[in-house]
């Protein structure tokens, strides 16, 4: 028969305000000791545990099943249970079983969250209050929890300025069948209280107004809001330190008896709301001024004569001393540096020594030596003649080792031209001038042991570890890691991504640790857009860029206008199968109106009745699947292959088109096969907003020939865009503030180059007629005018040759564009200049076309034979409005002027256009507002350019969403 007895006959622990009170000896409460103690345990059971697996626990007991059991190992299981946090009470029972005991752990568990919520959080984001908290989703709940997650959010809000907030904190009732409890943060926000006023004390030749100018903080005005946040208060003091040092100031300091701030009543009689005093003192101390560097490498040994901070892949143990050879020579290094010898005498600023410093730490790190160190040691040497003559003097020095000494100070520290200032400066004299030796120490390659992830809660790790340029194992590189950092930031699901290095398990690992702030990825979107050719349209998507967590793709997109109509699905998959391959499947609907050149206008006789102005339109509509893959090469470069099948059709045609478009229309619907083969590389720092690096693309389009349909050309399409960061809002770092960094001036230089060229069907024997049905269709060709490719012109401007209106089969586009941020995450001015041309290849014309190409000059001479005087007033004014052309007719059609050839392709065969603008990039809906002029070139190296004179007015440029600029 079996007995069943408690070791713990109700073993209480006390839960009071959050302390939980252990009794401590198990003797006292253990009963018949005698009879368990000392046998084998052969089974360890669990009961009330429900959201603790029996593993998790098992893994915190030092009792294991075939063990003996003793009070010790009762006794610690007892306290790592307890000290795990999961339980509030514990009750541990045995009983007899064939060949040994078996032990009941009895279990209450603490309940867990189910859910935060924040209620009358307005001012502050609560994803921002649960990045920090304790208390997280599923996460056992603990009085120390509670109470730090409330102090968490109170701090929070005063360091927003909400020094009044008050929270509490309601906990619901634990689902008995979850045990899960729902927790609520009540909040009164309060008001946020104002600065009133910001004193600065101490300063005798730094302007008040100027350390006042360099604050977060301001004084509440009549433009200012001036509330006061404690993070901003911190901020500034380190930011007007800094400056402080970076003005030469090296001695100066904050005072901290005076620098504090204090909560007033604005009027202390009526006591109607509280303000805030803010005070700063300060130490300025006297100016230091810049005397130069030495740099040089610590090419200690050790007692066998081997270098103990050298790098040891130059130098192995062998190596003689005199051929020790360090990573970079002095040279380099000095290259590398801000500050040089010729910037002796300038006022030391403290921040271009640490940048310099940084820099070489930096330049080691490129090659593996995170560990190395650049360890600075200052020199001040006083500009009077006593100092100046105690090292000009080395021959008074009484031993050779004392002089030899003396003249190496003497070079290092820039006597010459510190006598040179002493004699030409006077005001200089008594100055402190500072001489910095860096000392490098190379040390050993740093080894990254671990990759640490930390922040994501949806991603999966495996789609931050493929962006990675390295692995565990590998040797550090900074190019490498910041190139990494960049990938992950570009992959669109982080706010942020922070890179971090913490010590490895010796002096040459080192652990990387990867924070990220995750953003949505999920969009439900109903917007309008416009474009040049498209008209307005309306349309739903729906997309989500980061399915699961897995970084997959997938989205659906319908779109209705009255000149455009479609829909779209697709999805991607980047890394199929965890490798760099990535795979796209999509399915399309389109139907959109074509515009040709042609109009007509057509006279009713009913005198009240407007003549009505008539197009050559037509709709083209399309219907398709496309399947592409794509690979990674190396760091930069992806090639990639997409198939796309499709049924064309023209409809709708009104009577001004051409024959061979109604010749399409009697065909219907058309198939189409396309392969297309392209590679990219791309450095850009941010694809969303890049401000530096660029970006190439060549992609190759072949259409039908081999693959059959009834279209067959060869398309080349060659894009280049390059960034250019001039400056940013810190103007070099006269303006010491931080945030400022992020608004940067860029300069975008961008070139797409595009060209058909017609082939014949695959075999030669297809009984297809080039003339009556082209293997080019019309909308095949290429257009160039609008918001979509040139501002300011319109796809079939009068100033464009006729052959330009109805496309062409090459097209040249350039633009350069100037972004001046105001808002860097949602607002920019910009100023752009653009340039554009299209071009025909006469060998390649047929038809109608190929007989405009051939007779032209014989056209021209019959005309001019015939009407002199009419051919005249034709080529060299504008007939609508009777206005001399800016552009004779010829000059404007000549076929020879036309044709793609390195005569043709040169600034004055181009049209231009420049302006100005605003980007405003609103995810949703990005909008681009631009006011554009027509330029022509006039041949002139300093004045390139001149306005048309018949056309020299500003046309307004909208677009809703981002087609190409």
């Amino acid at each position: 028969m079996k007995r069943k007895v408690s070791i713990y006959k109700s073993f209480a622990v006390i839960f009071v305000s959050g302390f939980f009170f252990y009794s401590g000896e198990i003797s006292q409460l253990f009963s018949k000791k005698s009879d368990y103690f000392g046998k084998i345990v052969r089974e360890i059971k669990f009961n009330g545990n429900k959201n603790t697996s029996d593993s998790d626990i098992n893994g915190l007991l030092e009792l294991r099943t075939g063990k003996l059991l003793t009070k010790a190992a009762i006794d610690r299981d007892l306290k790592a249970l307890f000290a795990s946090g999961f339980f509030y009470f514990i009750d541990i029972k045995a009983e007899e079983m064939e060949g040994g005991v078996r032990v009941i752990f009895e279990l209450r568990e603490r309940p867990r969250v189910k859910d935060l919520e924040f209620i009358g959080a307005d001012e502050v984001f609560p994803a921002d209050l649960r990045d920090k908290m304790p208390l997280k989703d599923n996460e056992v709940i603990t009085p120390q929890k509670v109470t730090k997650s409330r102090d968490i959010i109170l701090q929070k809000y005063k360091d927003e300025g909400f020094f009044l907030a008050y929270v509490k904190v309601e906990l619901g009732k634990p689902d008995p069948k979850t045990n899960l409890v729902k927790v609520r943060f009540i909040i009164d926000e309060g008001e946020e209280i104002p600065v009133a006023k910001i004193n600065i004390y101490g300063n005798e030749t730094i302007e008040t107004s100027e350390i006042i100018g360099l604050m977060e903080l301001k004084e509440e005005g009549l433009f200012e809001g001036g509330n006061f946040k404690e993070s901003s208060f911190e901020k500034d003091k380190e930011v007007i330190q800094a400056y402080l040092r970076s003005k030469g100031y090296l001695d100066s300091e904050l005072i901290r008896e005076g620098t504090n701030w204090e909560i007033h009543w604005e009027n202390a009689e009526k006591k109607n709301r509280r303000v805030i005093i803010v005070n700063i003192k300060l130490y300025e101390g006297q100016v230091y001024y810049f005397n130069g560097y030495t740099v040089a490498h610590d090419m200690t040994t050790d007692g066998e004569g081997r270098p103990i901070f050298l790098n040891k892949e130059n130098n192995p143990p062998e190596t003689p001393k005199d051929k020790l050879k360090p990573l970079f020579t002095i040279s380099e290094i000095e290259k590398s540096l801000d500050y040089s010898s010729k910037d002796a005498g300038e006022v030391f600023d403290e921040t271009v020594f640490s940048r310099d410093r940084a820099t070489v730490n930096e330049l080691y790190g490129s090659k593996g030596h995170i560990f190395a160190q650049v360890i600075p040691r200052r020199k001040i040497v006083s500009l009077d003649s006593e100092s100046l003559e105690y090292y000009e003097n080395c021959a008074s020095r009484r031993t050779e080792l004392e002089k030899k000494a003396c003249e190496e100070e003497y070079k290092q520290l820039n006597i010459r031209k510190l006598r040179e200032l002493y004699r030409d400066n006077p005001e200089l004299r008594g100055r402190k001038f500072v001489h910095v030796d860096f000392t490098i120490r190379e040390n050993n390659l740093a080894q990254i042991e671990n990759v640490i992830i930390k922040g994501n809660k949806k991603t999966q790790d495996k789609v931050i570890r493929r962006e990675l340029l390295f692995k565990p194992g590998d040797l550090f590189d900074s190019s490498m890691v910041n190139r990494s950092r960049e990938r992950i930031f570009n992959l669109g699901y982080f706010k942020e991504v922070n890179f971090n290095m913490r010590p490895g398990s010796d002096d040459t690992k080192m652990n990387l640790v990867i924070e990220v702030l995750e953003q949505p990825t999920g969009t439900v979107s109903m917007g309008g857009g416009y474009g040049t050719i498209t008209g307005f349209t309306i349309f739903t998507e729906i997309g989500e860029n980061n399915l699961n967590g897995t970084g997959q793709k997938v989205s659906g997109r319908l779109e209705f206008g009255p000149y455009r109509r479609s829909f779209q699905i697709s999805w991607t998959e980047p890394w199929m199968y965890d490798t760099p391959w990535s795979l796209s499947l999509s399915m399309f609907y389109f139907s959109r109106s074509i515009f040709l050149g042609s109009t007509s206008t057509i006279s009713i006789s009913d005198s009240t009745t407007a003549p009505t102005v008539e197009n050559a339109t037509y709709d083209n509509n399309g219907l398709g699947v496309t399947m592409g893959v794509a690979h990674r090469l190396g760091t930069n470069w992806t090639h990639f292959h997409r198939y796309t099948p499709a049924f064309y059709s023209y409809s709708n045609p009104t009577a001004l088109v051409s024959d061979a478009v109604l010749a399409n229309v009697r065909r219907g619907w058309q198939f189409r096969s396309q392969v297309t083969n392209g590679i990219a590389y791309d450095i850009r720092d941010n694809v969303f907003a890049p401000t530096r690096g660029y970006d190439l693309l060549f992609q190759v389009d072949n259409v039908g020939q081999y693959l059959g349909g009834t279209s067959h050309f060869d398309q080349y399409r060659v894009l280049a865009e390059y960034y250019h960061t001039w400056f940013d809002f810190t103007f070099g770092g006269l303006i010491r503030n931080n945030a400022l960094r992020r608004w940067r001036v860029v300069q975008e230089f961008r070139t797409s180059d595009t060209f058909i060229f017609q082939r014949s069907p695959a075999g030669g024997s297809h009984n297809q007629d080039p003339v009556q049905d082209p293997y080019i269709r019309p909308q095949d060709l290429l257009i160039i005018g609008g918001y979509e490719s040139l501002r300011g012109w319109y796809y079939n401007d009068q100033k464009y040759p006729v052959e330009w209106r109805d496309g062409a089969q090459h097209r040249l586009l350039f633009d350069t564009e100037i972004r001046i941020p105001i808002e860097p995450s949602l607002l920019w001015l910009v100023v752009f200049l653009d340039g554009g041309a299209l071009y025909e290849q006469t060998n390649r014309a047929v038809g109608t076309k190929k007989d405009y190409f051939e007779s032209y000059d014989k056209n021209k001479a019959d005309q001019i034979a015939a009407n002199p005087l009419g051919w005249y007033i034709q080529n060299n004014f504008n007939l609508q409005n009777g206005r001399k052309a800016d552009v004779t007719y010829d000059e404007l059609n000549n076929p020879g002027r036309l044709i793609l050839s390195a005569d043709n392709v040169a600034m004055d065969r181009m049209r231009y256009s420049w302006g100005v603008g605003l980007r405003v990039q609103i995810p949703v809906l990005p909008l681009r507002i631009y006011f554009a002029q027509k330029l022509k070139p006039t041949g002139n190296f300093w004045a390139p350019f001149e306005r048309y004179e018949s056309d020299n007015a500003f046309q307004f440029v909208f677009g809703i969403g981002d087609y190409r600029f």
